[in-house]
């Protein structure tokens, strides 16, 4: 558990470079090798700079050559890594669960990052994703978070297709509620977790509800024309999911 956190932190730095760079409106700024830079100066950050949360701080969170403030951003993507990649290494029992646990929540973060910034999930995350999942909850064979042990692929297949259709026809009724990126991304929420994405799409819009209250409360029915990016809720719901889903959702199979 101890390894997976100081890993995660070590991960939780590249993403940074990740969430910052694939957004990016010019192709060659968009490639994921190379030295990470100041934003600001675009001086080259040296080594003992970059070191996860702690230079962070040591530099009281601003650039050494230009003093320009360095978004709370670099420590918190960090921090969650790092606390995300321990809790699934906790509740581990297996390296068939260990590692689509921790390959899911890696991908999770930038693309709820880079959805809140720019209002896009970026297909070079979610079709690879969607992809991996597949192979992973396929070929590791059933796994706990799974409600069936012998039709597991079929549930599998039937759980991406169905959060995504789900999606897809949202998207269709009101044009521009919701957009295809999320319909990609509930597919790959649904090639994780299998059935339990029914926990974590239920989760995702009851996370959602919070803040459409608070912005209906605020500017009455002209909230409505307010659009909120629905990567940041699908990726929490699969959170959920991921740790709960299938607990919540046999529970609630056995009521009836």
């Amino acid at each position: 558990m101890v390894i997976a956190a100081l890993c995660g932190l070590l991960v939780g730095s590249f993403l940074n470079v990740v969430i910052a760079r694939l957004p990016a409106d010019h192709p060659p700024d968009r490639s994921l090798g190379g030295r990470s830079r100041c934003p600001s100066c675009r001086n080259q950050i040296a080594a003992y700079d970059n070191v996860p949360v702690v230079s962070w701080i040591l530099l009281r969170g601003r650039c050494r050559a230009c003093s320009v403030r360095i978004p709370a951003q670099y420590p918190l993507v960090e921090l969650l890594t790092s606390v995300l990649w321990a809790a699934v290494a906790a509740t581990s029992s297996s390296w068939q669960t260990l590692l689509p646990g921790i390959v899911l929540m890696t991908l999770l973060i930038p693309l709820t990052w880079i959805d809140m910034h720019h209002r896009i999930l970026p297909n070079r995350l979610t079709y690879p994703g969607i992809v991996v999942g597949l192979a992973m909850s396929i070929g590791f064979g059933p796994q706990p978070r799974f409600i069936s042990q012998h039709w597991w692929w079929l549930e599998v297949v039937i759980s991406a297709a169905a959060a995504s259709g789900f999606l897809l026809v949202a998207a269709l009724i009101k044009p521009g509620g919701m957009g295809l990126g999320d319909v990609k991304l509930a597919a790959m929420m649904g090639a994780f977790l299998g059935a339990p994405v029914a926990v974590a799409m239920f989760a995702s819009f009851i996370l959602a509800l919070l803040p459409s209250l608070a912005l209906i409360v605020r500017h009455g029915m002209a909230a409505r024309k307010l659009a909120i990016p629905f990567g940041p809720f699908l990726a929490a719901g699969t959170v959920v999911g991921w740790f709960w889903g299938a607990a919540i959702l046999t529970a609630y199979l056995h009521g009836f």
